[in-house]
């Protein structure tokens, strides 16, 4: 046990790093103890400004597929508005069916999208996004850990969490 700071100072000088590792210190029942420490690579989001530039190209990729679906969407929803009304004659007594008709046709819509960006994901971005992870040698977890820190991914993220990334097929489990 040391008994002035200087010692310890010294001890400390003896444990220093070597460039690019780091070192944790602690004081337990007097003593100071030297730990080695690994920060989280992945744990406050993606630093890497090449992979993040990838995994926001991916974003930006399957967030445009749902514009085709809700424009076919938004412009067959007015067409049958304007069919059933002149079908009905002008007629608002059965008023009721044109919110029903729109329910059905966004529930439509939303899993056009789906469909769309799932496919995209598998075919397109997951090959992509394997290469970068074996690359750089980190967990597909980890990966998902990083990409939950930025809510800019947030479509990203979703098909990662449907991912199951210890099974050959995307979204089926073993």
């Amino acid at each position: 046990m040391y008994s002035s700071p200087f010692e310890e100072l010294e001890q400390l000088a003896e444990h220093l790093p070597d460039e690019g590792e780091s070192l944790l210190v602690s004081r337990r029942d007097g003593e100071l103890v030297y730990e080695p420490f690994r920060p989280d690579e992945l744990r406050d989001g993606i630093d890497e400004a090449y992979l993040y530039g990838r995994l926001v190209q991916a974003n930006e990729q399957l967030n445009s597929l749902g514009a085709l679906p809700l424009w076919v969407t938004g412009v067959s929803f007015v067409t049958l508005c304007v069919l059933g009304h002149a079908t009905l004659s002008g007629s608002w007594q059965v008023w009721y069916l044109f919110p029903l008709l729109l329910v059905f046709s966004l529930c439509i819509c939303f899993h056009w999208i789906r469909w769309r960006q799932e496919i995209v994901f598998q075919t397109e971005i997951l090959p992509a996004l394997r290469v970068e992870l074996r690359r750089r040698r980190i967990d597909p977890y980890s990966l998902i850990a990083g990409v939950r820190q930025h809510a800019e991914l947030r479509t990203l993220l979703e098909e990662l969490v449907r991912w199951a990334p210890n099974t050959e097929t995307p979204g089926k489990p073993k």
